[in-house]
């Protein structure tokens, strides 16, 4: 049996540390959080293949980095949490047929990667928030 919540909690921790780092500028815990905060909408409202459609979009300078880190650490985490081989490459046309052939044809796959995508954008969501007001002191 796997502990999702800790799954969640590592990964947001490991996504922090990516894209914004120790002692980062308010801004950057900002852009974190506002990139998070709607990837969160998208897996909330389309499901899991958009998040990851959405992630890959995200093309200007300042988001592409944080998209990149995020849907990293997300498609490392499915193939932890199913116990499958870790991607060889996190190229769109790879990750996305892996997402529809492993996750997106089984539903009690899918809703549990899902679950645990949302559980970790929601953490990575108030880590980034929590670096954004230590900060500002």
């Amino acid at each position: 049996m796997k502990n999702l919540d800790w799954m969640a909690a590592s990964a947001a921790q490991a996504i922090i540390a990516q894209t914004i780092g120790e002692k980062a500028p308010k801004k950057k815990s900002d852009e974190v959080e506002n990139l998070i905060t709607k990837t969160l909408g998208i897996l909330q409202e389309n499901g899991v293949y958009a998040a990851l459609l959405y992630l890959y979009s995200r093309t200007d300078a300042t988001n592409k980095p944080i998209a990149e880190k995020t849907r990293e650490k997300l498609l490392s985490l499915t193939c932890q949490l199913l116990d499958l081989p870790e991607l060889p490459a996190t190229n769109a046309d790879t990750a996305l047929k892996f997402l529809t052939d492993k996750i997106c044809q089984n539903l009690d796959t899918l809703l549990l990667v899902k679950q645990l995508w949302e559980q970790t954008l929601i953490y990575t969501r108030y880590g980034a928030k929590a670096r954004s007001a230590s900060a500002l002191k």
